[in-house]
């Protein structure tokens, strides 16, 4: 086995010495500069977290004072609403009044005309009536009564 052959053993001390030279040469120059790296991603890490929990104690801030602002707007819209509201059924109810005042007026007034619609019909029934009457004894008994007494007759009759 050439592990255990003395005269080879120099030179791979020699190599193995090499090796490890150039490995530690290239170890102490690269581990300043990781931990260079490092260290800077470390601080920008811990910079960032930082202005993180301030953005958060930003918005939670925003949050608070937007929800009495949303609390007031709520308040005042409710207010304002209310306001309409009665607004609005004051208006209603005076167009309401108005709008019965109108229709008692017209009602009267229809009433009226068909009361005096009514005694017109009523008069013109006893006219007719009468004019039926004369006719009737006109030409059952052959008399010719006069308008006066065809009318009080109807007139006794109806009553």
């Amino acid at each position: 086995m050439p592990q255990f052959d003395v005269a080879q053993a120099v030179p791979q001390i020699v190599w193995l010495a090499l090796v490890f030279g150039v490995l530690y040469l290239l170890v102490v120059r690269t581990v300043p500069r990781v931990r260079r790296v490092i260290e800077r991603r470390r601080e920008r890490i811990a910079g960032e977290l930082s202005a993180a929990e301030a953005a958060r104690q930003e918005a939670e801030a925003a949050v608070a004072g937007g929800s009495a602002q949303v609390g007031e707007a709520r308040a005042l819209a409710q207010r304002l609403v209310g306001e309409a509201r009665r607004r609005a059924e004051a208006e209603v109810a005076a167009r309401l009044r108005t709008a019965e005042a109108a229709i008692a007026e017209r009602l009267a007034a229809e009433e009226a005309e068909l009361a005096r619609a009514r005694a017109e019909v009523l008069a013109e029934l006893d006219r007719i009536a009468a004019e039926a009457a004369r006719d009737l004894v006109r030409r059952v008994a052959g008399l010719e009564p006069d308008d006066h007494e065809a009318a009080e007759a109807v007139r006794r009759v109806a009553a």
